[in-house]
Formats: structure tokens, sequence, C-alpha cells
């Protein structure tokens, strides 16, 4: 269940880099586009992202003995980190590249344990 978790919210963050610059294409403005806009709101959305990227991913690797969701997840943080410190003309791209690999790293992590433990089993 945490990796469905962290991969929605990955996916809420892909949604969010690819709608936000929409809409300030189109001359949106107001309060909740500042705010989803702003430095602050993407380091707190950083936030639960490496805490379900710490909850998950290493355990996985504990039952089913694959580095490879491990190493996808810690490239997708690694490269949402760097679009913090990048230039804004590189951020939105790397914000995209490394929610999906956050993304491939969950979903890729949980069928592992999916295979391995069940289906009933794989939700923890």
């Amino acid at each position: 269940m945490k990796d469905l978790i962290a991969a929605t919210l990955s996916g809420l963050c892909v949604v969010h880099c690819l709608a936000t610059p929409v809409l300030l294409a189109l001359g949106s403005s107001g309060l909740l586009l500042g705010m989803l806009s702003s430095e602050w709101f993407h380091y707190l959305m950083l936030l639960p992202i490496s805490v379900l990227l710490a909850w998950s991913l290493p355990g996985g690797w504990c039952v089913h003995k694959r580095k490879a969701p491990f190493a996808l997840g810690l490239s997708g943080f690694l490269v949402l980190v760097a679009s913090l410190l990048a230039p804004h003309e590189a951020e939105t791209a790397l914000s995209l590249s490394g929610g999906l690999l956050l993304i491939s790293a969950h979903l890729f992590n949980r069928k592992l344990l999916h295979k391995l433990r069940g289906p009933q089993d794989a939700a923890s």
C-alpha cells in the first residue's frame, strides 16, 4: 500500500509540474496558483516523497533482494533535488523526470513484492 501511496504522490508531483506552467501561460493568477508555484511548496512536497521513499524501497530491497527499484527511486529523488537547484529553464524537465523515475520505482517495487508475497501480503 505504501508503494501505491508513494506512486500517487509522485504522480501528483508530475501533474503539478505540468499544470503550473500551463496555468501561468494561460494567464491564470490567484492565491492557489501563487502557492503552487512558490519555492516553499516544492520543498514541502519533497518531505513526504523522501519519507515514503525511505519507508518503502529499502524494505522492499530486503525482501526481494533486487536493487533496481531502490536505484530508480534514489535516482528520481536526486533528480528532484537537482530540479530545486537548477536554473528555471531546466526545473520542469528535471522535476518531470524525477517524478516519473519515482513512480516507476514504487510500481516496480510493488510488482516484485506482489510476486513474492502474493496479492494479500503485498499491500504492506
